[in-house]
């Protein structure tokens, strides 16, 4: 039955009302998590629930009509400073009520259709804890292709980032099994990680996990979500869930320095989390040996990026030593 149909039944619709709650974490509170909100209309959506994440971004008269504009359509919880990007959504997902949750980044606008898509394959299938959506270029509305359903990152994953492989060949076989490139998004399918931007969660499985691990900062939050939830039960994915993905969010605002350190930050605490002995300490061998030398050699001119690369090297060093990994990103 497709979403036209589903919607005209006077009995679907009763099934279908106020049953999910949206959690947005925004880094602006402007425009692009004004225009998600806006899109996010019907019987389905019980409340819109907008963690402003407090980041010291742009305060003109713009940005602050679009925060009010916010206010008037969503539940808006405050933050007093910057959080990661998990502990900012569990701050969201405290306040939600329904028994679905749809974590939807800010930079995603719904088609329409797509929420009741979602929710329709979950509620028709009790083994799925979660179903994810297809992602489209927001003009032509064909599938981003590197935000297809991908395995679960590995030390293999990891190495090609690290040592910039990926960079110089972004088509080698490891980059492009984890991006998705033999998925069909044709039809519903059940796989281990779709894009999480748009991702349908049970409320009752993630209040089973603890949530999103604050472990994370803005990089492999989603990936360990995922991996818990898998434990759980069956994860989809919903290509006829259509989300358009502008894509941009509040990364173009980041430093050098603050990209250095969440990624790394997301590598080093994913592989502390998931990665056998001897695997994290492999990895600890490659972090510290490409952040040594960037230490030295940025030490006098470029003493931010230098600062960054030494808190990686901590965090290298600590998966060598089998110790606790300290924080690499910048916390609260």
């Amino acid at each position: 039955m497709d979403a036209k149909r589903l919607a005209g039944a006077p009995e679907a619709r009763e099934q279908l009302q106020d049953v999910v709650d949206v959690v947005i974490v925004s880094a602006d509170m402007g425009e692009m998590t004004l225009g998600c909100v806006a899109e996010l209309r019907g019987d389905t959506v019980a409340q819109v629930i907008v963690v402003d994440n407090a980041f010291p971004g742009d305060r003109s008269v713009a940005a602050d009509q679009a925060r009010a504009a916010v206010a008037e359509l969503a539940t808006v919880v405050p933050l007093e400073s910057t959080l990661g990007f998990a502990a900012a959504n569990n701050r969201g997902l405290r306040a939600a009520r329904a028994p679905f949750v749809l974590l939807l980044n800010s930079d995603v606008l719904v088609e329409p259709g797509a929420v009741e898509a979602l929710l329709r394959e979950l509620r028709g299938d009790p083994s799925a804890v979660a179903a994810g959506g297809r992602l489209v270029d927001p003009q032509t509305l064909e599938t981003q292709a590197e935000y297809l359903p991908r395995p679960f990152p590995g030390l293999a994953n990891f190495l090609v980032i690290l040592l910039s492989i990926e960079e110089h060949w972004p088509g080698n076989p490891i980059t492009r099994r984890y991006h998705g490139a033999d998925v069909a998004d044709t039809h519903v399918q059940e796989v281990m990680q779709p894009a999480a931007a748009a991702l349908m969660v049970r409320r009752s499985e993630l209040e089973a996990i603890g949530g999103l691990d604050e472990r994370f900062w803005f990089w492999f939050e989603d990936s360990d979500l995922l991996l818990r939830l898998i434990r759980r039960g069956r994860i989809l994915y919903v290509p006829q869930a259509v989300f358009r993905h502008l894509g941009g969010g509040s990364f173009r605002r980041w430093s050098k320095s603050e990209r250095i350190r969440s990624i790394h930050h997301g590598i080093v605490h994913y592989a502390d989390a998931h990665l056998p002995r001897a695997q994290r300490a492999v990895l600890g061998v490659v972090v510290l040996m490409i952040s040594l030398p960037r230490i030295m050699l940025f030490g006098r001119t470029r003493p931010e990026e230098a600062s960054a690369w030494r808190a990686v090297a901590r965090g290298g060093l600590a998966l060598v030593a089998g110790r606790a990994v300290p924080a690499i990103a910048p916390g609260p």
